[in-house]
Order: structure tokens, then sequence, then C-alpha cells
């Protein structure tokens, strides 16, 4: 469902920052938007004739919101297009981008209500919805995963989170949502702010790992041991 930009946690620099995108012709779809992810979007191409562009966010960590600003003010100066911007929280979102200096009139702030489905009807992406969910993460910001329905299907997206949800485990286990992409990582100790492989195992049971995508990785873990667990990575765009 999902094409990846980066894969990476924030300091494992060598996978870039963990970002994802859905493109059809004009229409771009990109969810996070950490430091990296504006050069690689100039590397791929993929800001190329983009006339819709809509970027969700999931919480304002340097490494998934650090080039926020660049794709704004390229889609707003050179593509001459203002953006769509998803995240529940309105008064934050808007304080970050006035701090590095993009001004209100250069982006469209959809500030949805965590829980509240939103409906959009793109003429190349087609309908797609968004339900977000807040997630543990740490204290000192809010962050948030999200539903999203696109193409009769249906995906959980976790940001970065320490657990997964007990909302969301039964809805991939009901089949009401098709797959999540999970950000996981090697290191297992109390107080992590993001969810282990161990722990990963301890949640979902074995018939239901081949629905999981993994990402956001770090480099205390490997691909093989991800799918020696029965779980899928996630492959990077290239």
């Amino acid at each position: 469902m999902l094409n990846f930009i980066g894969s990476g946690s924030a300091f494992n620099t060598e996978m870039g920052n963990t970002s994802a995108f859905v493109k059809q012709s004009s229409s771009l779809l990109l969810i996070d938007c950490g430091g990296t992810v504006f050069h690689r979007l100039q590397e791929l191409n993929l800001l190329d004739g983009v006339e819709n562009l809509y970027i969700i966010i999931t919480h304002t960590h340097p490494d998934h919101v650090g080039s926020l600003g660049e794709v704004i003010f390229y889609s707003y100066y050179i593509l001459k297009q203002i953006p769509t911007i998803f995240f529940p929280n309105k008064e934050l979102i808007e304080s970050f981008l006035t701090s590095i200096g993009v001004s209100s009139e250069m982006y469209k702030l959809n500030g949805v209500e965590i829980f509240e489905i939103i409906d959009v009807d793109d003429m190349k992406l087609g309908k797609f919805s968004i339900e977000f969910l807040p997630v543990s993460h740490v204290d000192t910001i809010p962050a948030y995963g999200f539903i999203m329905g696109l193409n009769d299907k249906s995906f959980y997206y976790s940001g970065d989170a320490n657990n997964i949800s007990v909302s969301v485990v039964n809805r991939i286990m009901s089949g009401e949502i098709d797959r999540i992409y999970q950000d996981i990582c090697g290191l297992d100790y109390q107080g992590n702010n993001h969810l282990s492989l161990k722990k990963l195992c301890s949640i979902l049971q074995p018939e239901y790992r081949n629905k999981i995508y993994c990402m956001h990785l770090d480099k205390h873990i490997t691909n093989k041991e991800i799918r020696d667990n029965g779980f899928n990575v996630v492959e990077v765009y290239k």
C-alpha cells in the first residue's frame, strides 16, 4: 500500500528518516517529513508535477518534521501549490511552523480531532480517510498514529509508539484493517519510547504477524531477526 522514502530511526542515519508516500499522477500523499525527507523527495523526483500535496504528521520530533518547512516552501514557491497538512494539535503545528518562518498562507491545516474520521476525495488518489489515534511515545509532546482507508484497503500507521493499543490489535485480528506499519527497535528496556521486537512478539500471535510491516528500525536489530519472527520489513523506494 505504501512506498517508503526511508525506514530508519532518528539515530540510524544510513536508512534515512522514516517516511512513506502514495503518488498517483499529480497527487502526492506524504507521511511525516523528517530532516532527510526533502532531499530524498528531490533525489527521487517525487515532487515533479505535483499539484495536490497532502502531508500527514504524526508528531513533531525532528526526524518527523525536520524538513517540513522546506517541503512547504518548495510547494509554495516552486510548485505554486498550497499543501494540506493533517495533524490533530492545531496550535502546536502552527507554532512550530511559525517558529521556522512558514506563514499561514503557505499551507492549509486540517486539525482533525482524534478519533474523528475525515474523508478526502482527490481526483487522482481517489477517496481516502484518516482517523488519528493517540499513542504512547514521550511525555514532552503529543504523538499520534492513524488508521487510513485507501483504495478499498485500510491500514494502521504507528508513527512512533512504544505499544499497540488493544483496539488496533482487535481490528487486525478481526480483519477490519489489512495491515499495520509499526515502528520497532532491537533495544528492550523499561521506559523505552519505542516498541521492541520482543514486546511486539508478546502482543501478536504468530498467525497475525504476516500483517505487520516493521519500520523506523534502529541499529540494534536486523531484517533477518524481524523476518525470523514472522514479521515483514518495509522496503525503501528507489
